[in-house]
């Protein structure tokens, strides 16, 4: 598994290439709900694209637009282990006892969790 180390502010920018689909930077600032300056957000959006690798930047026009080449899937998934190694010292209960005594859980996410068990269960 890749191993995608992003900050906050990353993963900020990121959603909203994902939620788009591909974005420029003018897309991306007009999105953002603070105020942040256009070279800022360019500077970050080319660290994603040639250091982190989560983006690929294509030149149209004038301008460059960026689309996400890995799924909030793959990044969430790497984070993840990331906490779970770090914080919870590898350990998958420890990381979903806190991750479940965050908040208030709903009827319908405890079914969810029941369900998702359940066919753990099953599969193994």
């Amino acid at each position: 598994m890749k191993d995608y180390r992003l900050t906050n502010y990353e993963l900020e920018l990121l959603d909203i290439v994902w939620n788009r689909g591909e974005a420029t930077v003018q897309d991306v600032c007009a999105e953002l709900s603070r105020e942040l300056a256009y070279t800022s957000v360019m500077t970050t959006l080319t660290l994603l694209a040639n250091k982190k690798k989560v983006l690929k930047r294509i030149k149209r026009g004038r301008a460059f637009v960026y689309r996400p080449i890995v799924s909030r899937e793959q990044v969430s998934h790497s984070m993840l282990h990331n906490l779970r190694r770090v914080l919870f010292g590898d350990t998958f209960p420890s990381l979903a006892l806190s991750m479940l005594s965050l908040e208030k859980i709903s009827e319908d996410d405890i079914a969810a969790l029941k369900t998702a068990i359940s066919e753990l269960e099953s599969a193994q």
